[in-house]
């Protein structure tokens, strides 16, 4: 599991986008390491398959099926040429299984292990063993023979939409267009000839642009997507039943409401918490004020990808200097970031 990593998940994938290198991770157990197998977790199935590496869906089971695929295997800054295996065993309903020929000589348990396409072969990088700023430099040896050739460059849109930004922010401040949040991106889209509108598809040509105030990027309060849960493998069947079963009766405004957030790492108020289910590849809220934890609803992780992978194959991130106070009708944007 990847909460069982030595190091920091989120700052080693920061540094993998940053050289704009696509990466999955597997984390390997004590157990997997003693008989050399690990589970195919479904974030690298799903890499797996983006990347026409490997389609455990279409895999039979049994040894005779098992796949082999060419790797390197960094560690330590020295790289091992040796093989990765992909197989679905007879047993377990045959639960897709991945394995690094070689992994228990250069990794421990709970070491991070990055994995990169490499035109039809895996690149395994040993995160907990490596000097990731220095491998990810362009400068790098390592780097130029193994690497620099696999970045996800911009798209032509892409090109031509940073080339209007460009022209946006050479404007300097200039006058929000709605007061309010919300004047940020209406007027920046205003000015990059963009009709406003309340549609789940990207912005410009198929790329989403999200840009708002300083204080709310740098706390993370930016809406990624929208996506109701699966309500037919859910407990709780509607909105509605959600509402009556979790909210709170509010005495001012004289009805029942439900406005909460919800952490994977904490319990809210509301003794509520989101639960990982990586067996079934699912998201429950789950309900833990009572003897029993209850699933009230469910989210499939292909769900969510899928919408996460509709609004954002691509996506800017605009950020603003602003002049005046937030929300009144003179304040001014200076889309510099």
């Amino acid at each position: 599991m990847l909460s069982t990593s030595n190091i920091d998940i989120v700052e080693t994938l920061k540094l993998f986008k940053s050289a704009n290198l696509p990466v999955s991770f597997i984390v390997p157990t004590r157990t997997g390491m003693e008989k050399s197998i690990m589970d195919a977790t479904f974030e690298v199935r799903e890499f797996l398959k983006q990347t026409n590496l490997h389609d455990f869906s279409r895999q039979e089971q049994g040894p005779e099926n098992k796949i082999i695929i060419q790797t390197k295997m960094l560690s330590n800054d020295v790289v091992y040429e040796t093989t990765t295996s992909l197989y679905r065993p007879n047993t377990k309903k045959g639960d897709p299984r991945i394995w690094i020929s070689g992994l228990n000589k250069n990794a421990i348990p709970t070491d991070l292990v990055a994995l990169i396409a490499n035109r039809g072969a895996l690149i395994a990088i040993n995160c907990s063993k490596s000097n990731l700023n220095e491998i990810l430099s362009t400068s790098n040896v390592i780097f130029k023979d193994l690497l620099s050739g696999l970045k996800v460059e911009m798209s032509e849109i892409a090109e031509e939409l940073f080339g209007k930004i460009c022209d946006v922010s050479k404007l300097g401040f200039v006058n929000t267009k709605r007061p309010g949040d919300t004047g940020v991106g209406y007027t920046l889209e205003t000015l990059l000839g963009i009709q406003a509108n309340s549609s789940k598809t990207p912005d410009y040509k198929g790329i989403e642009i999200k840009s708002g105030r300083l204080s709310s990027h740098s706390k993370g309060r930016t809406t990624l997507f929208s996506q109701v849960p699966a309500w037919e493998i859910s407990n709780l069947k509607s909105s509605k039943d959600l509402l009556y079963k979790r909210g709170r009766f509010n005495e001012k405004k004289q009805r029942i409401q439900l406005f909460h957030e919800l952490s994977v790492t904490k319990i809210n108020s509301y003794d509520l918490q989101l639960e990982t289910d990586m067996p079934q590849n699912s998201l429950h809220q789950i309900y833990v004020g009572g003897e029993e934890i209850e699933k009230d609803v469910t989210w499939k992780f292909e769900i969510l990808q899928k919408r996460l992978l509709e609004k954002h194959k691509e996506t800017f991130w605009i950020t603003p200097q602003t002049k005046g106070r937030s929300g009144d009708p003179d304040e001014k944007f200076w889309y510099s970031k």
